[in-house]
């Protein structure tokens, strides 16, 4: 079977980083596949993805070593097991508040017995390399689960999350945080202080913390400070970031 290579690196304690995709445009994920990325992020929640383009992106990965991950909208496990199904590697679950969410996001990623999911799939031999009984046997070892904690609710729970069954890695979205801190009155310091009870609670229970970095300077300081999965930009702010240096070299061209 297909070889979770950014599952590897968490399991092993190291870090692992990658970009993420919210352009529906397969052709662009085909590229960004092949560049050699332990992991892509292709984000169904706030991206511009439909479920055919999605589908129609996951297998340009099939032939690659990257492993291509779903953020999904919501909960609902008949989607989890759906993308699943479709070949992602791993799923991103949002907005995760306590360990029972936690849980019930893992569950539709595991086949019995230590989880909820249907078996099938139109591509899952190709993925278990031979029929879908050979990935039915290993995808429980080989599929990441992610939830993210995006709320001051959430990471005061966030220690038993980490304990929740099945989840791999606990990923900080900054920005939905930032919102819910300061809507409670809260500033960026207090943002901050969360944070750092994320890595502390990562120490402690042997669970990756994740999180989502703008830049290279963000991504050293994160991984300083214990956090081990990257989510490390998008495709929307790479291309208007190279076309904007584009503009300034073509207006000293006159």
């Amino acid at each position: 079977m297909q070889k979770n290579r950014a599952l590897a690196k968490i399991r092993a304690g190291g870090v692992t980083a990658g970009p993420a995709l919210g352009l529906d445009a397969p052709d662009l994920a085909e590229q960004i596949a092949n560049l050699g990325f332990d992991f892509v992020n292709l984000d169904w929640q706030h991206g511009q993805w439909t479920e055919p383009a999605l589908n129609n992106a996951l297998a340009r990965f099939l032939h690659t070593d990257t492993v291509p991950i779903v953020r999904v909208k919501g909960h609902e496990p008949g989607t989890i097991n759906r993308v699943l199904d479709m070949g992602a590697m791993g799923v991103i679950v949002p907005m995760v508040e306590n360990a029972e969410q936690a849980a019930a996001a893992a569950s539709p990623a595991r086949f019995p017995p230590t989880g909820t999911r249907s078996g099938g799939g139109m591509r899952l031999g190709l993925i278990g390399g031979g029929t879908p009984q050979d990935y039915f046997a290993r995808a429980n070892d080989e599929v990441i689960v992610i939830v993210m904690v995006e709320t001051e609710q959430a990471i005061a729970n966030v220690e038993s999350i980490m304990r929740a069954d099945g989840v791999d890695v606990v990923l900080i979205g900054p920005g939905d945080l930032m919102i819910n801190v300061k809507a409670h009155g809260h500033d960026e310091a207090h943002h901050e202080a969360l944070v750092q009870q994320v890595a502390a609670a990562s120490k402690r229970t042997g669970t990756a913390a994740g999180y989502v970095c703008q830049s290279y300077e963000q991504a050293q300081q994160r991984v300083a400070e214990g956090f081990r999965y990257l989510w490390f930009g998008n495709d929307s702010v790479f291309v208007m970031n190279g076309m904007r240096d584009l503009l300034q070299e073509t207006a000293t061209l006159s």
